[in-house]
């Protein structure tokens, strides 16, 4: 569906006319699945043609948004991203969409999954085919560490500073996350954080420099306003796919 087309009609109709369009992919690839997305209940597991293994969402609303997003439409790797990988780090992991989409397209990577919320539970079982080349931390990544508790509310939790230490999240910095990759450097860095992204992203950032592709959703005013010029100063072309940019350096 073409902008101007798009420009000219009620933005709900629009909604409905993409989640419809969407939905009709997912019946090319996956008749099954999108029969479940229709009118089944409890976990379903299903195979997608991205994906080496079968995949399992819930009857909900985030779940079927994502499916039909990242795995279906395959969004996550929609711009340009690097043609091989061997360290992913994928923050704000959900149920483990995004990461499945990367460790099928790059088949000899690593995938490091930070997900803060219960969601980890089924991003770890839907991540459990791939073997020790899928990670999966129920925890978040921050700027630096503190105490943090978080409210889940489907893909949007927040998360929030607290006092105390009883239900703290466990919190990993970027440096924290950069050290666990075998070669010192992050192929790609998928950052889905609810507005997070802001205070990891804001300089100085000298970690960035061992990061060769970001893709990013940018949530609120300041990181939409902020952010690409940022990494345009740490060296990186950008161009957006969607609700997503992708960010890379260029290859020496």
């Amino acid at each position: 569906m073409n902008a101007r087309f798009g420009s000219l009609m009620p933005a709900a109709v629009l909604r409905t006319l993409s989640k419809a369009y969407s939905l009709g992919l997912t019946f090319i690839d996956s008749p099954s699945a999108a029969k479940s997305m229709l009118c089944a209940d409890g976990l379903r597991r299903h195979r997608f043609r991205r994906l080496l293994h079968p995949f399992s969402f819930r009857p909900t609303v985030a779940d079927r948004d994502v499916v039909m997003q990242n795995i279906v439409r395959g969004e996550c790797v929609g711009g340009n991203v690097p043609r091989s990988a061997g360290f992913i780090v994928d923050a704000g992991g959900y149920i483990g969409d995004t990461a499945a989409v990367f460790l099928s397209r790059y088949p000899s990577a690593t995938c490091l999954v930070y997900e803060p919320s219960s969601n980890s539970e089924l991003a770890a079982i839907n991540l459990k085919p791939y073997g020790s080349r899928a990670v999966v931390k129920q925890a978040m990544v921050s700027r630096e560490h503190g105490r943090y508790q978080i409210v889940e509310v489907g893909t949007g939790s927040k998360v929030f500073s607290m006092d105390g230490d009883e239900g703290a999240l466990q919190v990993s910095t970027m440096d924290e996350v950069l050290r666990q990759s075998p070669t010192g450097r992050i192929d790609i860095l998928k950052l889905d954080i609810e507005g997070a992204e802001y205070d990891i992203l804001r300089p100085p950032t000298p970690w960035l420099a061992s990061v060769q592709c970001v893709v990013i959703e940018l949530h609120g005013e300041a990181a939409h306003r902020d952010i690409p010029g940022w990494l345009r100063d740490a060296g990186f072309a950008i161009e957006r796919h969607r609700s997503m940019l992708f960010c890379n350096r260029p290859l020496s």
